[in-house]
């Protein structure tokens, strides 16, 4: 599909180019090239507050939920957020971004329609574009600072469309992903680009935590400014906090590249806070987070001298015999984990084809539950988190993709027992039970104690 082309003047472009075919996500987006829009006094007057619900201009099925900052004023331009989450929670997704947003001066548009997993792949185009119509003919923006924010799946189109929308959109948050043909391509297409920024995103007990710092490190190798937030939480947004001190950090690359206008107080306050809490990590014994702080400290405030002594800490860290013992530990745990989502995939093959449904607990014990458990429960600061983390992405697998697999096809006897394992592994809810009741409506001769006594 082609791309689309915005006139950001009065009358909208209608020029159109051939979509890359090297970008699956290559999609209908629309593209800024010159922003004049201003709001009207009505509009004006909403500065400094949320609007919850907002009719897209150009799509009337599509509505998102809008924050401006109170300072806004249309006779300059503002850099905008749009924020796709991974289940269209427009307003609870914003509301993680608003604090950033008035202190960094960013407009933040957030779509109810946006979706992760979904076989549909226009779902996010058509998001993105009502988002973007909206922001030309309602907003005064900058036209080189669009950034977009992501949570798991939503993280992937928003690289997709970064890669599309290159020289406009100066940056990306991405939560909870880290992988896939649109990251694979990230390093390389921005490599050494310094007006592109990327936060990698991830909670503890994220299920993709490795591959989001996998990412992390293949932008560090391909000289791509980026900052890894990793938080206490599973597979979900960052608090407020971490949004906010995103935004905050995409701000300080927006200076250092020329974009945003240089307010040396802001960022020489900014440094400060940044060594205290380097210096604060290292002191407190969490060496890979004071090493990388005090990296990335040394890249996004060179030159300046007081940088100097963050590179030298970043390297003496890296040089003790416990922090190199700690990384090959590090690597071998996600090794071991990469090795594991190999088995888990050749266990739910296994259950895929063979003649008749096997109980849940042959699968249990194929995917390897009690042992994930008995190593959940040394307390070892590494091991244990790597193991709940397995036992989260299976129980994704099993609670989700898996069942609502079977349910397409008509196998209720799998997907019952696949919804069995999940419940062992945690209670059903959401879309969990939202799938126990279509079982129960397509197949009622499928019983299951287990699934009654979860989903009432």
């Amino acid at each position: 599909m082609p791309i689309r082309k915005w006139d950001f003047g009065g009358a909208r472009g209608k020029e159109w180019c051939t979509a890359r075919k090297s970008q699956p996500a290559a999609l209908a987006i629309a593209f800024l090239l010159v922003v004049v829009a201003h709001l009207g006094a009505q509009d004006v007057r909403r500065a400094g507050r949320l609007d919850t619900l907002v009719t897209a201009s150009d799509d009337t099925t599509q509505h998102y939920a809008v924050y401006l900052p109170s300072t806004y004023d249309a006779k300059r331009r503002w850099p905008i957020l749009f924020v796709l989450d991974a289940r269209g929670r427009a307003r609870e997704a914003l509301a993680l971004f608003r604090d950033g947003a008035e202190r960094t001066g960013t407009i933040v548009m957030s779509s109810y329609d946006s979706r992760s997993d979904v076989s549909d792949t226009q779902i996010n185009t058509r998001a993105i574009n009502a988002m973007l119509g909206s922001a030309q003919d309602r907003l005064s923006i900058d036209p080189h600072r669009l950034y977009l924010a992501g949570l798991s799946g939503t993280t992937r189109a928003a690289i997709a469309f970064a890669l599309e929308l290159r020289g406009t959109v100066a940056g990306v948050i991405g939560a909870g992903a880290g992988s896939g043909a649109e990251a694979d391509g990230l390093a390389s297409a921005a490599a050494g680009d310094s007006t592109f920024a990327y936060v990698a995103a991830a909670g503890t007990d994220d299920f993709n935590y490795e591959e989001v710092r996998a990412l992390a490190d293949r932008l560090d190798a391909a000289r791509v400014p980026n900052r890894l937030a990793v938080f206490r939480g599973p597979h979900e947004w960052p608090p407020a906090s971490v949004c906010g001190d995103a935004l905050e950090w995409l701000t300080l690359r927006a200076m250092r590249a020329g974009l945003a206008p240089k307010d040396s107080a802001w960022i020489a306050a900014r440094l400060d806070a940044e060594l205290r809490l380097a210096k604060e990590l290292e002191t407190g014994g969490r060496w890979d987070e004071a090493s990388r702080l005090f990296f990335s400290i040394a890249r996004d405030y060179s030159p300046s001298p007081r940088i100097e002594d963050a590179a030298r800490r970043a390297a003496a860290i890296e040089s003790r015999e416990p922090m190199r013992r700690l990384r090959t530990r590090m690597r071998a745990l996600a090794e071991r984990s990469a090795e594991r989502g190999v088995d888990v995939q050749t266990a739910l093959l296994w259950y895929r084809t063979g003649k008749d449904a096997p109980p849940a607990s042959a699968l249990a014990e194929r995917l390897g539950l009690a042992t994930l458990r008995q190593e959940m429960s040394t307390g070892d600061s590494l091991e244990a988190p790597a193991a709940r983390r397995m036992l989260y992405r299976i129980a994704a697998l099993v609670s989700f993709y898996e069942p609502r697999a079977y349910l397409a096809r008509g196998d209720f006897a799998r997907a019952a027992r696949m919804l069995e394992v999940a419940a062992s592994i945690a209670p059903l809810r959401g879309e969990a039970c939202a799938q126990v009741a279509e079982l129960r409506r397509r197949a009622p001769i499928v019983k299951s104690a287990v699934l009654d006594a979860q989903c009432r």
